[in-house]
């Protein structure tokens, strides 16, 4: 798609460059400007038409990652409707559709459709990272740990997204064994992945070694200040010391941080901490 894209403006700047050409030369051939405008109006209409499912695709992609969902479905839409060949566009609106719509055929039927137009390695992985997103969002953890479980022997190596996903659906599935091991895993991968510390974070909190859990929540807020459950939960370890000026400052934190449906705490429970801590200082 992008070496389409890159042909199609080459086309048009070399429009514009026959055009610079024109007026040099327009005394010469004695013809009026208008044609020429007229005709690259022509040229750049066909080229947006015969283009345009691309460019729907980039600028939906552009909007769903940057948080514009409105604007990134009607775009997405209209892309894998129209036939795009990009994995990227069908996986961003296959999540939309499960988000908003809880549409889950929707969502499966698009994300069959960027497994059929995977063409690396990378792209497999992630369609299929996103497609056990999608059973988890449909309710269905054993559907999504099945499917990273097969990709882990399928491949050599899987990413720490992967990893750190796997590790969060088997702490859901109240398996810690696995879930430590797995999100172990992960952070040896890369020490750097904030999420998979959250995850080692909750996981040693649930197993009540509360001082592995400080430092892994530690660790998690060092690389990334907003994870809203590592915030949370190092205010309920905070008031386990008698910390309450530290405890109210992380359950105000968990509060304005992002929470999504890969969360394992809620808007309500995060606001309802931070307000209790606001009303004891009325």
């Amino acid at each position: 798609m992008t070496r389409r894209i890159k042909r199609n403006l080459l086309v048009m700047v070399s429009a514009l460059g026959l055009y610079a050409i024109y007026v040099v030369i327009m005394p010469v051939l004695e013809r009026p400007l208008h044609e020429l405008l007229l005709i690259y109006a022509v040229i750049f209409a066909v080229l947006y038409f015969l283009n345009r499912k691309n460019i729907w695709a980039v600028q939906g992609n552009y909007f769903y990652i940057t948080g514009h969902y409105t604007r990134a479905r009607v775009l997405l839409r209209k892309a894998t409707s129209a036939g795009v060949k990009s994995p990227h566009s069908h996986l961003y609106y296959a999540l939309l559709l499960m988000q908003e719509d809880n549409d889950a055929q929707g969502a499966f039927k698009q994300l069959d459709r960027a497994l059929e137009l995977a063409k690396t390695v990378a792209d497999e992985k992630n369609t299929l990272i996103t497609v056990a997103t999608c059973h988890w969002m449909n309710k269905d953890p054993k559907a999504a740990i099945k499917v990273l479980e097969d990709m882990r022997e399928k491949y050599e190596y899987v990413n720490t997204s992967a990893l750190t996903t796997l590790g969060f659906l088997y702490m859901a599935e109240g398996d810690l064994d696995k879930a430590l091991e797995i999100s172990n895993m992960a952070v040896e991968d890369d020490g750097n992945y904030a999420s998979a510390w959250d995850n080692l974070g909750q996981i040693y909190y649930k197993l009540e070694d509360f001082d592995k859990a400080r430092n892994a929540f530690e660790q998690a807020l060092s690389l990334k200040g907003t994870l809203a459950d590592s915030n949370y939960f190092m205010g309920i370890l905070c008031e386990k010391d008698g910390h309450t000026d530290r405890a109210k400052e992380y359950f105000r934190m968990a509060s304005i941080s992002p929470i999504t449906f890969f969360n394992t705490i809620t808007q309500e429970q995060a606001d309802a901490k931070y307000s209790e801590y606001q009303e004891s200082n009325e």
